[in-house]
């Protein structure tokens, strides 16, 4: 079994971007980590554009196993990294202005654009791999 102390050392080995970091805790004797950003990083600046304030947040917390290798573990925070910056993807991306992406956005709002047959756009033979 991985100790505590023995994943915070590897968690300590990684680094990222400036402003970025990984919060290592215990909750209820689960261990999780977490992606950290500060303000030197420019995915604090709000992506509405409606504050030019940068707000540091914490990504979901990912639980370890203390039957995780040492890779397992860089993975996992790895993983963390690239859902992370997917999400700000997602959140900053704009088609007509609009953040059609975004994580944030009210799933049951999206189940009525779903439901509407207006909503679809798609080639006539999309679904027959026929080209021309």
């Amino acid at each position: 079994m991985t100790s505590f102390a023995e994943i915070s050392q590897i968690v300590r080995s990684i680094t990222y971007k400036p402003g970025w970091c990984f919060h290592l805790g215990a909750e209820a004797g689960r261990v999780f980590i977490q992606v950290a950003v500060n303000t030197l990083s420019d995915l604090t600046m709000d992506p509405t554009g409606k504050s030019e304030d940068r707000t540091p947040w914490k990504s979901g917390k990912r639980y370890l196993s203390p039957h995780m290798c040492r890779q397992e573990i860089v993975g996992a925070v790895f993983g963390l990294i690239k859902d992370a910056e997917l999400h700000e993807v997602h959140e900053w991306f704009r088609y007509k202005g609009a953040s059609i992406y975004n994580p944030h956005l009210d799933p049951d709002v999206l189940v009525e654009v779903a439901r509407r047959r207006s909503s679809f756009n798609v080639r006539e033979n999309a679904m027959s791999m026929v080209e021309g």
